[in-house]
């Protein structure tokens, strides 16, 4: 059977990961999401070529805006678009990952410099909830999306919308590898989180800078570390 082909007595992973609500809904969007999850949990892996004919099959959808949706996710930089030819799921080398975390680490400390004296005591509060939320979360991909809701939390203040724009296209690029190894570094990571949040509620700018700053260079280390292996 040829490689992306399913046998018909097997279960498509990819049918598992469409919402009730997608149901006979073929917009780009919907169609980019779906497939942004199947990269996100690895059921679409670095490298793996993505037929047209074939995932518009897999996926009963029409051609045109399946070709929507990969170019969607090209300008996010999860595939690299070849036109009717389909498309492939894109990697990252340890250079590049590096260097992205570099980008966040400059970013996302000047930005909290920025909101912090804005924050309020309403915000640290909502923070602190969700923080508690994460706790429980038994689902990595959920505990990821809350991750970013808690540090954007942080920033939103700071009414930077184009750095913040920026900050989450890097972070699309490196998602799906914290997304695989997130098992491993989610205690310490919910540990760094919390002394951000301590030192912004005590309105310390340069210890609450310190603390995001050490908590994405860990990650970014941790994130090689996985990647080498």
């Amino acid at each position: 059977m040829p490689s992306g082909q399913i046998h018909p007595l097997e279960r498509d992973p990819l049918l598992e990961l469409i919402p009730s609500y997608f149901q006979d809904n073929t917009a780009p969007y919907y169609i980019a999401n779906v497939l942004r999850e199947a990269i996100y949990r690895g059921v679409l892996r670095e490298g793996e070529a993505l037929h047209q004919s074939q995932l518009a099959e897999r996926l009963h959808v029409s051609p045109i805006p399946l070709r929507e949706a990969l170019r969607l996710l090209e300008m996010e930089g999860l595939v690299d678009f070849h036109g009717r030819r389909g498309a492939t799921v894109t990697g990252l080398t340890l250079e590049e990952t590096r260097e992205i975390y570099e980008m966040l680490t400059s970013l996302e400390a000047g930005v909290l410099r920025v909101a912090l004296p804005l924050i309020s005591d309403e915000t640290i509060a909502s923070a602190s909830a969700l923080l508690s939320k994460m706790e429980k979360e038994p689902d990595c991909i959920i505990w990821r999306e809350q991750n970013v809701e808690f540090h954007n939390s942080l920033y939103d203040s700071a009414d930077r919308p184009l750095t913040l724009d920026m900050i989450a296209r890097l972070r699309r690029q490196v998602d799906r590898y914290i997304r695989l190894h997130l098992q491993s570094m989610r205690e310490e990571s919910q540990r760094q989180h919390n002394k951000i949040l301590e030192a912004v509620r005590a309105r310390d700018m340069e210890a609450a800078t310190a603390a995001l700053t050490f908590h994405l260079e860990s990650t970014s280390k941790d994130l090689q570390s996985h990647m080498s292996k």
